[in-house]
Parts: C-alpha cells; structure tokens; sequence
C-alpha cells in the first residue's frame, strides 16, 4: 500500500497510509498465531461447537481474506441445543457473496466433519483455515476461492458418534436432504457452483495412512474421472511419497449382489456366506461426492487413517492436514485446465438438456464389473499377531487382583504390526450401464405429491407451477410388473414399464419440472421410476406404484408453451 493512499477495513475502519499498512501487518501476524482449538490443548479433547466458534470469531475479525457465514443450524434434540453450522469464505479480495466471486478462478468447496465420529476432518479443517487466511497457504487465493464448512455434525462431534441429532447418516443422505448438515452443503454448493470439491472422511486404521476416491457414477462426464486420477491423485500421491505417507485410491470391499452403501438396513442374514469384491467407491448419488459430481464437478472423498481415540488424535489430524493441502495444492496447480472443462460439460448439459433426442442418455442403472485387462490387484495391509496388547497398566497390580478398564489406557502403538501384501481376485474396477432412458424435456409432477416437490427445491432445482388446467402430449409408464423393496432406501426389487405416448389433463396446481437447468442429470435420476438413485427409493415419497398403475410423473418431450409460473421462487 502507498503512503497517503487510502483503505476501507471490511470491519468499517477508516485507516490512512503507513498506519493502515503498519495495522494490516499487526492483523496479519495476530491471525499467524492463533493456534486451532486442538492446537492449544495438545490434542486432549475433541474441539466442540463452542470453541469451533471462538476461533471462527477471532480469525474472521483480524483476516481480511475470511468472512464467515452461518449456512443453516442442527435441529434442536433432548440433551442437545440447535448448533449454526459455519461457511467460510476465503478470497483474495475477502468476497462475502457468489455475485461478487472472481469466477476467472476455480472455486472449491471442502466439507469436514458429517460422520461426527470422525474427528480429525474438522480438525484438520480449521487449521486449514488458518492457513489460508494468514498462514503458508494464503498464497493459493491469488488463484482459487475456497469454501469450507469445517463443522457438518455438530451434534455428532459433541457425542463422538457417526449420526446426527436425527439419528441420521449424513453420507447417506444427499438425496432425501432430511438433515439439516446435508441440506445446508448443498444450499451452498448451489448458490456457489465450484468446479471441484473434497468431502472429508476417516477409515479404520488402515496402511494407506490417506486415501482419495473420484466420482464414479457413469453419468458424469469420464474425463472428469481420468483427469482426476491422472492428474491430482498422482499428484497427491507423489507429495505424501516425500513425506513417507502411504497413499492409496480409495477402495471398498462389498457384498457381490448387493448394494450396501445406499445407507439401507439390510439384515446381517443376507449379508452371511456372501463373496466380497473389492471396488472403487460408490455410484450412488446419496453420497457427498457424486452427488456434487453429477453437475459435472471434480468431486473427491478423502478418507484417513484412523483408531478414532484421543491417543492418536495429533497423528491422525496431520495426515488429513497433509492430504488436504496437497490435494488444494493439486486442484490450485492444475485450475485452468479444471475450470475449461468443468464450464464447457456444465453448459453442454444444459445445451442438451433444451432439445429433446434420442442420443441423449441417462443412465439408471449401473453395475461394477470386472476388467478383462486387469483381472486382479494388489494391495498392502496391517497383519497384527494375535498377542494384541489390551492397553498399558496405569496402576501397580499383582497377580490374582481384579483388572477394570479405568485401570488400563489404550495402547497407543502397533505392537509388532506388519505389512503383508494382499492379492483381491475380486477386483470389479469397472462400472457398466445396465439400463438408459432419454433425458426428457421435463416432467409433470402431480400437485398432490407435496413431499417429492420440496426434496427438489431442497436441491435447488426450479419448478413451474400450472396456473390452469392444461391438455398436454406426455410419455406415461404403464407399469408391467412390479415387486416393491421390503427395505425403505432400496429401489423395487422389480419394476418393468411400457413407455406410453399419450395426451393428458395436467391440472391447475400440479408442476412442471424442467430439465433444461444445472441439475439436467439429476432431475430424471431423482424423478425416473426405474431409476436405482431415485426418490422411488424412499417410502415417505410416495412414488411406488402398483401394477397396471400410470406411474404419478409424466415425460414431456415435446416443447409447448406451458401456463406456469415459478413456484417457491422467493426460496432462492
């Protein structure tokens, strides 16, 4: 800053040349210097929603490159307050709103902390944030924004469990938007619209101290899978390798037939004498990552090591600290040939998406399969001897006294593990489409189905609303066969349909939903009967029909001028 130039502090100060310059450089080193809420206990405690905020506070007031936004708040439970739940925007130029953002650059959002029980996410987080505003990483925001919510279950931090207040799974819940945590991620995603985003995870205590998974679902676009892992996860992994962190591709071990990441209550029976295979990270769209990626993002999962005790919270915090850098370091690196892509697939979806035709697919539903070329993979593992240490003895005892766990504190080292190589002849590293339908104009949703019009507008997609009685041309299923699923989340276990080109009465009340928006390939996932993502999934939607039943949502596939008028609009 030039002497006698002048400034305007975002925090309403009126400061002129070198005592402006000499105060910013006050700020800077003041915002340097406050440690983490971990930081200053040692890593003792967990840091909970209070002291969550506190440091929020202190570092938003003295860096100009932090405003801090409340996004939404946990539901209020016996033995729990309601929590706010934090944005934090970090630009160069301190920007507090999506009009105002410097779109020439990525933007990116990164979400810590919906599995409350994994701990070193949020942690890691804060100091990330930190680092950004005043610390060895604010040189990233001469070119990218970030967007972090360092704190998704505030509830589930406070009692170190996974779930939220409402007993929910939060990685579970990106498309039924029940919890306050999942909406709020999305609200922001939608009113930001960044071109990558990281969701943070820890695993169990695994050789592959951090691991970082892609999309995988088959309807977005497969560049944006081979340039992510040609790109960022060998980047990532090569700055670990300098640091002597094993890092892997995220992979999951399920059962052949079954699906269970769809967050379902399948009973253990079904899983008992079943063969596992080994794969990468889930397709469905109820999940943080492909559930930004179906945008066409550049979405990850980043999973950590992790025993999940205090003993070992400082270790398991630095390498999520290490992974998220490197990985921000990568996305950074790399920004112009993310936002080109991501721009171009995100405008061609909507180009699509306005004219009706045959060649325009959605996949609905899709398997993993195996590659002929690489029919097998290896990876490396903990093998631990079966003379386990139970724990350190805290007190002197003799033999023949009575032993209690308030005797004993967790062993906090690997007693002897070794590192074995495992060879998976399971390895389905690919995902197949099994079943596609043209993307439609847009669908007509009765009036009636009240609950399946606010899960839309909780993901921010438009909707029209008939103002009068409307004689329209329509593609209806007739439904052929039909065996409902005996577990709520899981699609029917049977639907067979006949497409029907007929002409209809939409009625005064009922809505139009139109494809022709940035949710072009979420909308029919979410809206399509046969669709293994949708809402037909969820019994409190009201979406199963019975045999010989029209199926409640009609295909438009033919333009017409409809009288509707936005509905909810004021939402956005």
């Amino acid at each position: 800053m030039r002497a006698g130039s002048y400034t305007r502090c975002r925090r309403g100060l009126i400061l002129i040349g070198t005592a402006a310059s000499a105060l910013l450089v006050a700020f800077v080193l003041e915002a340097a210097t406050i440690k983490t809420p971990a930081e200053e206990c040692l890593y003792a405690r967990y840091t909970l929603h209070e002291e969550v905020a506190r440091f929020l506070g202190s570092l938003d007031f003295v860096s100009r490159e932090l405003v801090v936004r409340v996004v939404g708040a946990t539901k209020e439970v016996r033995g729990y307050p309601s929590r706010d739940l934090y944005l934090c925007i970090l630009t160069e130029t301190g920007v507090s709103s999506p009009e105002k953002l410097d779109r020439s650059r990525p933007t990116v959002l990164i979400i810590a902390s919906q599995h409350g029980n994994e701990q070193s996410a949020k942690e890691a987080a804060l100091g990330f944030i930190r680092d950004l505003a005043a610390g060895g990483l604010r040189p990233l925001l001469r070119r990218a924004n970030f967007l972090v919510m360092p704190q998704c279950n505030p509830h589930g931090n406070h009692f170190d469990r996974r779930s939220n207040e409402q007993d929910l799974d939060m990685n579970r819940d990106h498309v039924k938007l029940e919890s306050e945590g999942a909406s709020a991620v999305h609200r922001v995603f939608r009113a930001w619209m960044p071109e990558a985003t990281l969701d943070m995870h820890e695993k169990g205590d695994d050789y592959y101290r951090v691991s970082l998974g892609c999309v995988s679902n088959i309807n977005i676009a497969p560049v944006i899978q081979e340039f992510s892992r040609r790109v960022i996860l060998s980047e990532v992994e090569r700055a670990l390798a300098a640091k002597n962190i094993a890092f892997g591709e995220y992979l999951v071990r399920d059962e052949i037939g079954l699906n269970t990441s769809t967050g379902a209550a399948i009973p253990r029976e079904r899983l008992r004498e079943r063969e596992t295979m080994l794969r990468y990270s889930t397709v469905e769209i109820n999940d943080g990552r492909n559930s930004l990626g179906i945008y066409q993002t550049l979405s990850f999962i980043m999973e950590c090591a992790s025993r999940r005790d205090l003993q070992t919270l400082r270790e398991r915090t630095s390498w999520q600290s290490l992974g998220l850098k490197y990985w921000a370091e990568a996305v950074v690196k790399n920004g112009d040939d993310i936002l080109t892509p991501v721009n171009r697939l995100r405008r061609e979806d909507l180009d699509r998406a306005g004219v009706y035709g045959e060649d325009d697919p959605i996949h609905l539903r899709m398997e993993y399969a195996r590659d002929p070329a690489i029919t097998k993979v290896v990876r490396k593992k903990f093998e631990t001897p079966p003379a386990q240490p139970r724990g350190i003895l805290k007190v002197d005892k003799k033999a023949g006294d009575a032993l209690t766990a308030a005797d004993l504190e967790p062993y906090r080292f690997s007693a002897g593990q070794r590192v074995l190589e495992e060879v998976v002849e399971n390895w389905f590293p690919l995902v197949e489409s099994r079943l596609t339908v043209p993307r439609p104009l847009g669908y007509v949703v009765p009036g009636d189905k009240t609950e399946a019009l606010e899960n839309l507008l909780r993901h921010g997609i438009s909707v029209g609303l008939f103002t009068r009685d409307f004689s329209l041309p329509v593609e209806a299923y007739a439904v052929t066969e039909i065996e409902p699923s005996d577990i709520d989340w899981l699609p029917p276990k049977l639907i067979e349909v006949e497409k029907r080109n007929i002409s209809v009465l939409a009625r005064k009340g009922d809505f139009y939903v139109s494809c022709a928006q940035p949710a072009a390939s979420l909308i029919p996932l979410l809206l399509e009967p046969q669709s293994q993502f949708g809402l037909i999934c969820y019994r409190r939607f009201d979406l199963v029909p019975k045999k010989d039943e029209l199926f409640a949502v009609w295909r438009v596939v033919e333009h017409a001028e409809l009288p509707i008028v936005p509905y909810k609009d004021f939402l956005s």
